[in-house]
């Protein structure tokens, strides 16, 4: 808490708000690994408040380091506990229109964008949520296998994907996104949703976990039937370019510079973004665009996916877990990349 509170002093405010309800709060389980629903304060000064319905009160004592509050309106609690509420700073991106009207009018406050400031502390990962991560990753890869082993029972990308579903609430807290499963043309839609039978050709998964609120994301192809010559050198040619990026990311590179200079390898450019910042949230910051100036750091994990699509035939995409360690990086993903032919 007390890079916040500092970033508050700093800036003139008397607290942080980050609250959640039907949405969890990325930000607010940053600080306190809670998932119910309820409003954490965080003071310039002093202890932080979780404030939370009652029937979340078994899963809000487990939080560390608060002070819980209950059975009574927020801004009786933040008064008994002598915290001001005039200058609120809050996370414009995770609150709704709603709340934010709620808390303007409930304070009589002014409100303070810090998205910017959580984006940067969240970026960089400690050595706790590296490793979260990491247990994320182990935990995909043996999925990953596992369903490689019972593709060929599969008739259905809807199956195919219900399996990853059922193995990932089994094995953690459940899957960080919806998987795609798209075989044969549909592959070469990105964002394929499931359907219909497996056809033949490559075969595009795209999957991850949340394990204890951190995520993978872990995109592999395969091929069902068999494939030409040409379709492996297809595969095996964007497969030593997706290598090659991953190879350029280390402390101090400026993520643009990163992108354009694995986009001119690439045999067609990109109708996605090269990767994507990863941890509480499947998608967050850092960008992984062209048009990036953050320049890379020790801890923060990114993913690299490049694709290659021809509309109405065939799609590839290739994507690994990268933490950047001090003096380059390291592939959190280790299901193997070995083009699996399944008949």
């Amino acid at each position: 808490m007390k890079y916040i509170q500092s970033e508050l002093e700093k800036r003139g405010l008397d607290c942080a708000i980050f609250m959640t309800n039907e949405e969890p709060n990325p930000n607010l389980f940053y600080f306190t690994k809670y998932k119910g629903a309820g409003f954490l304060v965080i003071p310039v000064k002093g202890k932080a408040v979780l404030h939370i319905p009652n029937r979340d009160l078994s899963e809000a004592k487990l939080v560390k380091n608060v002070v819980l509050s209950y059975g009574k309106k927020l801004s009786e609690s933040l008064s008994s506990l002598g915290i001001n509420t005039k200058k609120i700073g809050i996370d414009f991106v995770n609150t709704s229109v709603t709340d934010f009207n709620i808390l303007r009018d409930r304070f009589s406050c002014e409100l303070f964008d810090l998205t910017d400031f959580m984006n940067d502390l969240r970026a960089v990962k400690d050595k706790n949520e590296i490793n979260e991560i990491k247990k994320a990753c182990r935990i995909t890869d043996k999925i990953m296998e596992k369903f490689v082993n019972n593709f060929s029972k599969f008739k259905t990308e809807d199956e195919a994907a219900a399996f990853l579903v059922y193995e990932a609430r089994k094995q953690s807290d459940g899957v960080s996104f919806e998987p795609i499963v798209a075989s044969g043309a549909n592959a070469a839609v990105p964002h394929h949703t499931p359907s219909g039978r497996i056809n033949k050709g490559f075969c595009v998964v795209d999957f991850g976990i949340k394990y204890d609120g951190y995520c993978s994301d872990v995109t592999r192809t395969f091929y069902f039937g068999k494939p030409t010559s040409e379709e492996e050198k297809i595969y095996y040619d964007l497969l030593r370019e997706q290598e090659r990026a991953i190879s350029l990311v280390k402390p101090g590179v400026v993520i643009g510079d990163l992108c354009v200079e694995a986009e001119k390898k690439l045999k067609q450019k990109l109708i996605h973004s090269l990767g994507h910042g990863m941890g509480i949230e499947v998608h967050e910051f850092p960008y992984v665009s062209t048009n990036s100036k953050i320049v890379l750091k020790e801890g923060m994990v990114i993913t690299i996916e490049p694709g290659e699509y021809v509309e109405g035939k065939y799609g590839i995409r290739i994507e690994d877990d990268i933490l950047v360690t001090k003096n380059g990086s390291e592939v959190l993903s280790k299901f193997t990349k070995k083009l699996i032919i399944i008949k």
